[in-house]
């Protein structure tokens, strides 16, 4: 239809009609700024893949000499229109019914996702035996002013990346990333920025798609997902091989004739984590494995860490997570974005997720508070505790410490969450054995002090102020506390000396 003037008769009224096309170049620019991450849209690629019904998928990138990402899978594949449909804007509506198990949204994600990330987007797909790919190129749109698909035939991308995987399988699909411009203006050095985002994009679609890579109950498609080779394992926020955690009764929330499923869960005290999992807790602390709703569309991870403001964050309740799982008919009630990495708690449902809600972090509390007895309760402040817990004794620092206190009021949650670790790492490794026999050996020694004594308390004291203040700690209350803190109680001429330099400061 050309774009001319028309006039139609519609409810009613009588009106002109004109049909305005967007211009091409500069929408499609536009659109490159949603705001996808990196790891977002190739999170988004794998959707599509794991739609297709693909058991493998494969991540291959390289940063120099040429750089690329490109997905391999083997899905179903698609033939020439259905090639052409994919790459269409808009492709699908988001109001139309969807199979149960389609991770797709608006009909926009695989195009915007790519382009956002890079200038061309080539998809090369096998079906019936028939090879095809199309291309989006921001720089031939540019020169064309149009929407101009790029078309190829099997002989016309057999040099091609990627094009090599679909000799060894049935039916497939490739997603070729190329000319990462946005990536070489943020940085000026290009290839450590585009493997610290392949780092840190391997670990997001180890969390994302956790439950498919480990082969959870109620996912139809177990999947395998390799990067450069390396196949990659879920990383499972709620810890549930570790027999210390709580998994709470699941319930069900009906609405709009459809179930949305809730799952509490309790996780362990880090004391009961294993090495294997502080580390990992570690390694990924970017991703930000905090309390809160971890936010299920059939199966793919969409938002966690968050209590959508039912409750605020708290220490005693950091234990709880909720595993929420919708299905794709509620989208529209959820608020679910084009990247899939945004959603917002309906209204309707709020009051149930609150009672849920409040049950986990009673429970999550409750795990916090029984923490064992302290052996000795007396009036001095200890470096280490000795608690007595289920029978078993346990040697933990004491993390109410005025110095401890004072540094982690200085630090961001990420470092306190790494001071965390250390001291966990340091009561897990306490020598035990070695200091019975040295202590045995050398009993006669114990409690006789010495000038030298005396003047090393002295120098840790002050360091410790001098420490404080640099960080704008509260060095009154540290000296205030010196007498009923180990080891100065020890030593009340240190305590004396330590007020008279420093207790105007």
């Amino acid at each position: 239809m050309k774009n001319e003037n028309l006039i139609i008769f519609f409810g009613g009224v009588i009106m002109r009609q004109k049909i305005v096309v967007p211009e091409a170049p500069i929408l499609v620019e536009s659109t490159r700024s949603i705001g996808y991450s990196f790891e977002a849209a190739l999170a988004d690629i794998i959707d599509n893949s794991i739609s297709a019904g693909a058991g493998n998928i494969y991540v291959n990138f390289q940063a120099l000499p040429d750089p690329y990402v490109c997905i391999a899978d083997d899905g179903c594949g698609m033939n020439l229109l259905e090639l052409e449909k994919a790459m269409r804007y808009g492709s699908q509506s988001s109001t139309e019914k969807r199979s149960k198990k389609d991770l797709g949204r608006f009909g926009l994600g695989m195009k915007m996702a790519s382009l956002s990330q890079c200038r061309r987007v080539t998809v090369i797909s096998k079906k019936d035996g028939e090879i095809n790919a199309a291309a989006w190129d921001l720089d031939y749109i540019a020169s064309t002013q149009n929407w101009s698909l790029q078309l190829y035939s099997e002989n016309e991308v057999k040099n091609y990346l990627g094009i090599e995987y679909l000799q060894y399988v049935n039916t497939g699909t490739v997603v070729v990333w190329q000319n990462f411009d946005r990536l070489k203006q943020e940085s000026d050095n290009f290839s450590r920025a585009f493997n610290d985002r392949l780092v840190l994009t391997k670990k997001h679609v180890s969390l994302v798609f956790h439950r498919y890579l480990n082969g959870d109950v109620g996912v139809r498609n177990y999947i395998k997902i390799y990067f450069n080779g390396d196949e990659i394992h879920g990383i499972d926020p709620f810890l549930t091989d570790n027999p210390a955690t709580q998994p709470l009764s699941e319930q069900q929330i009906r609405f709009d004739n459809e179930i949305i499923t809730v799952k509490p869960y309790v996780l362990p005290l880090v004391s009961k984590l294993t090495a294997k999992e502080r580390k990992a807790r570690v390694e990924n602390s970017e991703l930000r494995l905090k309390q809160g709703f971890y936010i299920y569309r059939n199966k793919r991870l969409i938002v966690w860490g968050t209590w959508f403001r039912l409750i605020k964050q708290n220490e005693l309740g950091k234990l709880a997570m909720v595993r929420v799982d919708i299905p794709n008919t509620l989208d529209s009630i959820w608020e679910i974005d084009i990247r899939k990495s945004k959603a917002n708690l309906p209204y309707m449902i709020k009051k149930n997720l609150a009672n849920i809600v409040l049950r986990s972090v009673e429970k999550s509390e409750k795990v916090y508070r029984y923490r064992g007895r302290k052996v000795k309760d007396d009036n001095i402040i200890h470096t280490w505790d000795v608690i007595q817990n289920r029978g078993k004794y346990e040697y933990k620092i004491n993390r109410n410490m005025p110095i401890l206190k004072n540094l982690e009021e200085s630090m961001d949650e990420d470092q306190i969450n790494l001071l965390e670790s250390y001291l966990n790492l340091v009561e897990e490794t306490f020598p035990f054995g070695d200091v019975y026999c040295r202590v045995a050996q050398n009993e006669m020694n114990l409690g006789k002090k010495s000038n030298n004594d005396t003047e090393e308390a002295f120098r840790l004291a002050e360091n410790a102020v001098q420490q404080l203040m640099q960080i704008h700690g509260n060095v009154e209350q540290f000296i205030e506390t010196m007498k009923i803190m180990e080891p100065f109680s020890n030593y009340p001429d240190v305590v004396t000396r330590i007020k008279e330099e420093y207790g105007n400061e």
